[in-house]
């Protein structure tokens, strides 16, 4: 009994997640972008910091910093509320106490904008700001070290700096005279869907009020930033989505991403969905 109710169980599922894609079946290129937007656009935005939320573990007046807590837990299923959050660079977890909150102490954490904000969306007004399919949690120096620079390979390997002075390999690569960072191997996948989510989310006609928008586009060849909404390489992103596979933590965090802003990333739940739409172009 208990086998057939666990089928049953993973039916439904698997019905809730298709039915989130109706009429995505058969198309291609700007066609499917197009169909993508108009499924993931709308989301409840929250705020960037929400005076008084000092408690980020209570589901009241959520903001940026409660709601990365939650999507980004690195604590077991029997302590929900340990306080541990996983980096996106690098395979560690730092504590609540740790967040970047004006201490700017070596072993913080800051709210990363994998697009980064310069690229289009510098005020906290605007949706892209504060959507919560491209804000992770990243080691405050290696967010320092990323800036507003594009994706693109090589660079000079960039060291951490830990909280007692010394200094460690961070896994990244820094190209500061062409305005390219190389993140870690576990990081690319990642940041290769989040970028081209938000390519997806936010398109022309968005530019209105209350998203106040530009359309975000990924460009051939690494774009230095010219406060212009893109972002480049587009070709090493593709590279990235098909050499890195979608993590069960990607699919876990798309889930509770959802539960808080009410859309999905449709490239975690489709990767295949990214070469179908930009393959052609590389």
């Amino acid at each position: 009994m208990r086998r057939c109710f666990f089928v049953l169980l993973m039916l439904f599922s698997v019905c809730v997640s298709a039915s989130y894609y109706d009429g995505t079946q058969g198309l291609s290129g700007d066609a499917l972008k197009s169909k993508l937007h108009s499924i993931i656009d709308g989301q409840t935005p929250l705020k960037y910091t929400q005076s008084g939320n000092t408690d980020w573990y209570d589901g009241q007046n959520i903001d940026v910093w409660e709601a990365l807590v939650y999507t980004e837990s690195a604590c077991p299923d029997e302590q929900p509320k340990c306080g541990l959050v996983q980096m996106l660079y690098l395979d560690d977890v730092r504590h609540i106490d740790q967040a970047n909150r004006g201490k700017s102490n070596d072993d913080s954490w800051d709210r990363e904008h994998v697009w980064p904000k310069s690229r289009g969306f510098a005020k906290q007004s605007q949706d892209g700001y504060t959507d919560l399919h491209h804000l992770r949690p990243a080691d405050r120096n290696i967010n320092g070290a990323h800036s507003n620079y594009g994706y693109a390979m090589g660079g000079k390997p960039f060291y951490d700096t830990l909280g007692d002075g010394s200094k460690v390999y961070s896994g990244t690569y820094v190209d500061k005279a062409n305005e390219s960072f190389e993140p870690t191997d576990r990081a690319k996948g990642q940041i290769a869907r989040m970028i081209f989510y938000m390519a997806t989310r936010y398109e022309i006609g968005d530019n209105a009020s209350p998203e106040n928008m530009p359309d975000l586009r990924i460009v051939k060849g690494n774009e230095k930033q010219s406060g212009q909404p893109t972002i480049g390489d587009l070709c090493t992103l593709l590279k990235w989505n098909q050499d890195f596979p979608v993590t069960d933590f990607e699919k876990r965090r798309n889930d509770r991403v959802q539960k808080l802003q009410g859309n999905r990333n449709p490239f975690i739940d489709h990767p295949e969905f990214v070469g179908v739409i930009w393959g052609s172009k590389c």
